[in-house]
């Protein structure tokens, strides 16, 4: 399924059936401190502080889920290119979720299911910069998904087995992590992530419940850039990456369906801007995303 928006038209192209959509979770919108919620809605930070990075809202977008990972090329369209992608479920149940900005003078690459051995090789031989990256359980082995770009733009580099501590190192003053992904091995929690030689410092934070997270956000006076999602126990935690941006309005969601995500870009005039998907535990078809959307226009 692919759901599209050239500048403030919203469309929607059918382009594969939605194999078992689950229902939507009884999500709760509160704002930021105010009850138990598994969502936020929050204004970015404007404090008289110099904004790091402050992207612009692309010309056209869209946001496309249930891709076969064979199918993946099929989820773009002309002059527009995939910035995110994320694979949910395992071996033949497999699946992809991407965002898709139209983006001038850029040509997107995919490096499909790599082994951590396979990585450096074939970055290496593409001639491209990673942008994006997912993994997910290929046959009892974790494989990495990337989207690279050819054209400008910051020399990036993926680290993969990270724990923790090492995936805030990878934050400095003079790096940024564009990207990560969370997986595990033999029970223990790992990080993926593209780290880019640009100014910084992103801001990380790993491990603490929507609430926590939500009190970090505000205590640190930033935005949030990637948010992953994971559970341990019975408990859902994030670990997420924030920066100092200047992008209007910013929301983010959790546990929340397709038809959902969508109705909540319409309602908060946003773009997508990160997307994460899942299935929870227990379930072989019940699809969930992790969404952070940022105000599309200035004139709403």
């Amino acid at each position: 399924m692919m759901h599209y928006r050239p500048q403030s038209i919203v469309a929607m192209l059918a382009i594969t059936m939605i194999i078992g959509c689950s229902t939507d979770s009884s999500l709760k919108t509160n704002t930021p401190g105010t009850g138990d919620h598994q969502s936020t809605n929050s204004g970015s930070t404007k404090n008289g502080e110099p904004m790091k990075f402050s992207p612009n809202p692309p010309e056209g977008w869209l946001w496309s889920h249930d891709i076969n990972p064979k199918r993946i090329d099929d989820a773009e369209l002309p002059e527009m290119h995939q910035v995110r992608l994320s694979v949910y479920g395992s071996n033949d149940d497999r699946r992809f979720a991407a965002i898709i900005y139209r983006v001038a003078g850029v040509e997107s690459i995919f490096l499909p299911e790599l082994t951590a051995a396979e990585l450096d090789t074939k970055i290496a031989a593409s001639g491209a910069r990673p942008v994006s990256v997912t993994a997910g359980e290929v046959n009892g082995e974790i494989r990495f998904t990337l989207v690279l770009h050819k054209g400008p733009g910051p020399k990036s580099d993926v680290r993969v087995d990270l724990d923790e501590t090492a995936l805030k190192q990878s934050a400095t003053d003079s790096n940024r992590i564009a990207d990560f992904a969370v997986y595990t091995v033999n029970g223990v929690r790992k990080y993926a992530a593209i780290v880019e030689e640009r100014p910084g410092p992103s801001m990380v934070f790993t491990h603490l419940t929507a609430k926590e997270l939500d009190k970090q956000l505000r205590k640190h006076d930033v935005t949030p850039v990637r948010i992953r999602g994971y559970y341990a126990g019975d408990t859902r935690y994030f670990s997420a990456v924030a920066e100092r941006l200047n992008v209007g309005e910013w929301n983010w969601y959790d546990e929340i369906n397709a038809d959902k995500v969508a109705s909540k870009l319409d309602s908060n005039h946003g773009y997508p801007f990160d997307l994460d998907a899942y299935r929870q535990p227990g379930t072989e078809y019940g699809v969930h995303y992790t969404v952070v959307m940022y105000r599309d226009r200035d004139d709403y």
